[in-house]
């Protein structure tokens, strides 16, 4: 369940993907708990009328929910997926991080980065020790994510056309996004509480960028440089120093077609660290392949080589 979309899987003991579903926000923190119970009901039972099956022939399931932040949000979470399984059905789940980790991973092992909606960082070593790094918002320092870039571009923007900072093209880029005339007419929408998608300002900002605007770059340089220091916070807390660590990054920011500026910049501040052996990756697949790995492990079932491949390769036809 993510802050944007809600994707389930189905896969059978072999590996092969037999269903696909889609719901909207999975993030109880952002409609509500009824709306986000709805959506990722929607996904699951899209899944499988898909593979042409019913909820008794699942036999384990495994979620990656965006919200479950602390043991409030854990708690909550539990409640809202509770009505919606059998309690036939094996089933656990996790930081929507950890899912991005079982997928770029498929032990499960390492630091997987969210940089979607919203952003936050989660590790696991081999030992089990779990640390979680943001996931609270701009207020309690996450300086990343959809919505943030998009909140920095419109202050930027404005910054930049009333004299008090640099002018960008995101400026007239934003008006027409939004098909508004004056950047503060976005404050009447404000005040009649429309939710203004931050996050949808996150391609007009890589357009920018890749096009030289400087404020563009310099923005998506300082998210790449937080994501970088939020991961590498939880690099030394889990791993030693020359341990080999695989870095996983995942949502929608990180599968955006231009985002070399921000990447690179993140790649860079992890090797500058020179704490531990850094392997980045960005799975190919849907990050809800993760969930098949997830699923699998929690009921001792062995995953070989040929499973893998196989779940990787039927994935893509869904992507």
């Amino acid at each position: 369940g993510g802050g944007s979309t809600t994707v389930a899987i189905l896969a059978d003991k072999s590996g092969q993907v037999v269903g696909y579903g889609l719901g909207g926000t999975g993030n109880f923190q952002i409609d509500g708990i009824e709306p986000a119970r709805a959506e990722v009901q929607k996904s699951i039972s899209s899944a499988l009328d898909n593979a042409g099956v019913d909820l008794s022939s699942v036999v384990s399931a495994y979620f990656g929910m965006a919200g479950a932040d602390r043991l409030r949000d854990f708690k909550i979470v539990r409640n809202l997926l509770e009505p919606l399984i059998p309690p036939t059905i094996h089933w656990n789940f996790e930081n929507d991080a950890i899912l991005g980790l079982w997928a770029g991973t498929f032990d499960g092992v390492g630091v997987g980065v969210v940089c979607g909606t919203g952003t936050n960082v989660v590790g696991v070593n081999l030992q089990g020790k779990r640390v979680q790094i943001g996931g609270m918002g701009s207020l309690f320092g996450d300086y990343a994510g959809g919505s943030y870039i998009g909140e920095r571009a419109i202050a930027l923007s404005m910054r930049g056309v009333e004299g008090r900072g640099e002018p960008t093209s995101m400026y007239d880029a934003i008006l027409e996004h939004y098909g508004i005339e004056h950047l503060l007419d976005l404050v009447d929408r404000i005040y009649d509480k429309e939710n203004l998608k931050l996050g949808d300002l996150v391609s007009l900002v890589m357009n920018a960028a890749s096009q030289g605007d400087q404020v563009a770059i310099d923005l998506l340089q300082e998210v790449g440089r937080e994501l970088g220091i939020s991961t590498n916070a939880a690099i030394r807390q889990l791993f030693h120093a020359q341990e080999q660590v695989k870095v996983v990054g995942v949502g929608s920011v990180f599968q955006e077609p231009k985002i070399a500026i921000m990447y690179d910049e993140f790649a860079k501040t992890l090797h500058d660290a020179e704490y531990g052996d850094i392997d980045i990756q960005i799975p190919t697949t849907e990050p809800a392949v993760g969930s098949i790995y997830g699923a699998a492990a929690q009921i001792g079932y062995s995953i070989s080589d040929d499973f893998k491949a196989r779940l990787e390769e039927s994935a893509r036809q869904y992507m």
